[in-house]
């Protein structure tokens, strides 16, 4: 009783520390409703994020394929997209050919846009990669930025969408 009395101490210092983490990184993005955006992604794909906001939470995954914490976090992402909305936005990560040729060598199935000059990135205030939102019904509902774990994302989606 004593060691899972001391795991759930753990634990809850744990998701503390993580979301206090979170929000003094996240200070200085953006918060509460998005502007209207559509983008196209490396298929071809226009994805107005607004309006696929609306239909589910959308994860909206910031990156790079330079980052080394991003490849701790794609594979969840990656495991994310099989059963939600989630679009990717790859900054700075070299021309779309090179881009599709890393997706394609790392079997990543998500939708991604090619940030290739920033622009993106810096019109959502985006200052680390990787960064995660989730915005339902046009609103941001949720940051983290850094290493984040499966469960943590899944649980971050789980309550857009009690709130969806």
């Amino acid at each position: 009783m004593k060691r899972i009395k001391q795991i759930l101490l753990y634990l809850v210092l744990f998701l503390a520390i993580s979301f206090a983490v979170d929000a003094w990184r996240g200070r200085h993005l953006p918060s509460g409703p998005i502007a209207p955006l559509t983008v196209t992604t490396l298929s071809e794909s226009k994805v107005d994020v607004f309006q696929r906001s609306h239909e589910q939470p959308l994860v909206i995954y910031f990156w790079g394929t330079w980052c080394p914490v991003c490849e701790l976090v794609s594979p969840s992402i990656d495991w994310l997209a099989e059963d939600s909305s989630v679009i990717s936005i790859a900054i700075r990560s070299g021309d779309d050919a090179k881009l599709m040729q890393y997706l394609s060598a790392n079997d990543y199935q998500f939708e991604t846009v090619n940030d290739s000059t920033g622009m993106l990135a810096q019109r959502w205030q985006i200052t680390a990669t990787p960064t995660v939102a989730i915005v339902a019904n046009g609103e941001i509902v949720s940051y983290t930025t850094g290493a984040s774990t499966p469960v943590g994302l899944w649980l971050r989606l789980q309550w857009a969408q009690l709130m969806h």
